[in-house]
């Protein structure tokens, strides 16, 4: 990728010249996510994964005082750099996907938020601005305040985590992309966030008899984004089911070997970044091949399963679920 940044910084020497050699780094990590995404997409064969993640980046790069028309011509070198080293036959979708990228900035795409197709923001708890507000505060205290007060009004965790803290927390990504908080801010609002679900979850207790059921979670191999996955299997364990929970960046390898091992009904997996479906791919190609009719119920979610409906089909898994209160509802 050296090439393309030496071009990008010959023709634009008057905004990157006071970057150094920071910026060049933070250009070829630019770089590198393209080619992730570009990948990721090809592989699923919809360009709406990688459309999406211009349109984002875009939103990301004029925040911080970055031109999108550096963006734009950064999609044209890597389709040039591609078409000279490619096979003749390979060209073509990647010529369309990379095409795709620069018609929804040409178009003015990149002024509107990101939507994805399966995420609601829903109105009827109208705590979550104030919870949004103490999270990237840092104010925990308030956060749990807030918290306590709809374990009160409610008595129910799912409906807590997904409709307080799940639309909070997509709120404050949304306040890092457009630059209003720094990456430390939305870091420390995601770790509250896992203490203040800890503390709830230990205050709804048992919720249910013991089901007699077993389910496991994990996010797939890279995802370390696994906040939501954890409300699903806590979600999973309040209704009496006996759960595992793996945690993020789980091995395929070792995942199959315990899922051979403990036998549970359901497994259930999260991809948090588009990159990360084709991992998620052979995931649930491996675990039906490996064990056959013994095989689990395999559950996706995470928010790269939610740009479009269909995707948990591609990927070969039986169910797709956008939150907790919806897994529980389907396997319940």
């Amino acid at each position: 990728m050296q090439w393309i940044t030496d071009e990008i910084y010959r023709r634009h020497q008057s905004v990157l010249r006071l970057r150094g050699a920071r910026g060049r780094y933070h250009t070829e990590q630019d770089l590198k996510y393209h080619i992730e995404f570009l990948s990721g997409a090809l592989a699923i064969r919809n360009p709406v994964f990688f459309t999406n993640y211009v349109c984002w980046l875009a939103n990301v790069l004029e925040t911080r005082g970055v031109p999108v028309p550096m963006l734009y011509e950064s999609l044209e070198l890597l389709e040039d750099f591609y078409g000279r080293r490619l096979d003749a036959s390979l060209r073509p979708p990647l010529a369309r996907y990379l095409e795709a990228g620069r018609l929804a900035l040409s178009d003015g795409r990149q002024a509107r938020e990101v939507s994805y197709a399966n995420v609601h923001r829903p109105a009827d708890l109208v705590s979550v601005d104030g919870l949004k507000e103490s999270l990237m505060t840092g104010d925990a205290t308030s956060a749990w305040s807030i918290v306590r007060a709809c374990w009160e009004e409610t008595g129910d965790y799912v409906a807590i985590a997904t409709r307080l803290f799940q639309p909070a927390l997509y709120d404050i990504g949304t306040a890092w992309q457009r630059n209003e908080i720094t990456v430390a801010q939305e870091h420390l609002a995601t770790a509250i966030s896992q203490t203040l679900l800890t503390q709830l979850y230990l205050v709804a207790g048992s919720q249910a008899e013991p089901s007699g059921r077993k389910a496991l979670f994990a996010g797939v191999e890279d995802n370390r984004h696994v906040l939501g996955v954890r409300m699903v299997s806590d979600a999973f364990a309040l209704a009496g089911w006996s759960v595992e929970y793996l945690g993020a960046d789980t091995p395929t390898e070792a995942l199959l070997q315990h899922v051979d091992a403990t036998t549970p009904e359901v497994l259930g997996v999260s991809a948090s970044m588009v990159q990360q479906l084709p991992a998620l791919q052979r995931l649930v190609e491996v675990v039906r091949a490996e064990l056959g009719e013994r095989r689990p119920i395999i559950l996706v979610g995470g928010l790269s399963t939610n740009q479009f409906d269909d995707v948990w089909r591609w990927l070969g898994a039986d169910l797709w679920s956008p939150d907790a209160a919806h897994a529980v509802k389907e396997l319940g």
